[in-house]
């Protein structure tokens, strides 16, 4: 399931599916002269970066390794499943080295529960893209970021993957400046607010005197 929504993922921002095997998926990209790849793997065991890369580059088409930034240009999505969340503290380790090998590829291990599939049975990536953009839902989350939930699957995709666009729904924006004076009035600081308003980076030590004085005031009443 997990795999079919990251190739849903990869063919919405215009990636072509080029090659594949059993495990293994290799994906192109290409505007104009920009080319960029992406593989995406699942894992029947979790290897070592270096077992990993040797794995990839002997399953990858000719006409990728023949191409000189197939290596520069290139994200390799590891799909690695889990019993239970709980088992991540014991693979931890050996997730984060794969993920920090600088050598072939850029590497995301996408990790998921038994538990994480079975909540976004069914999902397309176009559901996911709604249920991440549900503002309930993410109120939901983060009360709770460890349940299992729709929202707590597609938030770990858009944050572990971040090459994939989040989406957003445009909205009248509040000013930062009225942000500002709203934050000030509820913290009480209206008048050095005021203060600071008034004067500028070139006469620090005219604004640093006056906050001196008024601070001193208010001690006096």
């Amino acid at each position: 399931m997990i795999n079919k929504i990251i190739d849903e993922a990869l063919i919405y921002h215009g990636f072509t599916k080029d090659f594949e095997t059993d495990l293994t998926s290799f994906y192109i990209r290409e505007f104009g002269s920009a080319i960029r790849f992406a593989i995406l793997h699942k894992l029947d065991h979790l290897p070592s970066p270096t077992e990993l890369n040797t794995l990839i580059n002997q399953s990858a088409p000719d006409s990728f390794l023949n191409h000189p930034t197939f290596k520069k240009n290139c994200d390799l999505i590891c799909i690695h499943h889990l019993n239970h969340l709980a088992e991540f503290k014991d693979q931890e380790e050996q997730i984060f080295a794969i993920e920090e090998d600088p050598h072939f590829f850029k590497k995301y291990v996408l990790y998921y529960s038994d538990t994480e599939q079975h909540a976004i049975q069914d999902y397309t990536f176009n559901e996911l893209v709604a249920t991440v953009s549900d503002k309930s839902q993410f109120s939901n989350y983060k009360e709770d970021p460890l349940a299992a939930t729709h929202y707590s699957v597609a938030a770990k995709i858009f944050i572990k993957l971040p090459f994939l666009e989040l989406p957003f729904t445009r909205g009248e924006l509040i000013s930062l400046r009225l942000q500002a004076a709203d934050a000030v009035a509820e913290a009480g600081l209206d008048e050095t607010y005021t203060i600071i308003q008034k004067l500028t980076s070139n006469n620090a030590e005219e604004l640093i005197t006056e906050l001196m004085s008024n601070e001193m005031e208010n001690s006096a009443d």
